[in-house]
């Protein structure tokens, strides 16, 4: 299925369960300073919030802390900012461009979304394969690039090296099987 047909059936889906969500009632005898919302079809509810939540993880990164957000709580309003997420994408699916500044202000780097799925792939490949102080080690040394390009490479070889062979052959074979990936190659 294409990324846009995801999308529109994620954006019906989501229209159709607008008309589950109701308001609950205080039980008799009891006072709430909030409100609480449910919905009639819980499962098909968290399936849809589920599966619209991993579309934008995939294809809209930059979208997924926002709609996060609003599904913390279900009431009609998140539920309308969930569905509002979902419409932008379609009216403008490009992805908005990271501007990423480093060091003297003359290096800029734009991170489009196939960038940085990449980028999570790669950085998600070396975090499963080494402990969590090797990869603290790892990005302490990359800080020091732009000061000291030539002795920061080295170093990275080293500790690279110091890890082992069995080490990064799991790291590139992590890579190389991630769908975001793989699909690329053919």
């Amino acid at each position: 299925m294409e990324k846009t047909e995801i999308l529109d059936d994620l954006i019906s889906q989501g229209e159709k369960l607008t008309q589950t969500i109701s308001y609950v009632p205080p039980r008799s005898g009891s006072f709430r300073t909030f409100k609480v919302f449910n919905t009639t079809s819980k499962e098909e509810y968290q399936n849809w919030e589920s599966a619209s939540q991993r579309f934008i993880k995939t294809y809209f990164p930059s979208d997924l802390e926002d709609f996060k957000v609003v599904t913390e709580k279900l009431s009609p309003e998140n539920h309308q900012k969930m569905m509002g997420i979902l419409r932008a994408i379609k009216l403008m699916p490009e992805e908005p461009k990271n501007n990423k500044s480093a060091g003297s202000g003359n290096t800029s780097i734009t991170i489009n979304n196939t960038q940085q799925v990449v980028l999570n792939v790669f950085v998600e490949a070396i975090k499963d394969e080494i402990t969590g102080k090797d990869y603290k080690i790892l990005k302490d040394i990359i800080k020091d690039y732009e000061k000291e390009p030539e002795k920061t490479t080295s170093k990275i070889k080293e500790k690279l090296k110091s890890l082992g062979g069995d080490v990064l052959s799991s790291v590139i074979s992590n890579i190389l099987t991630n769908p975001n990936i793989y699909t690329g190659l053919f």
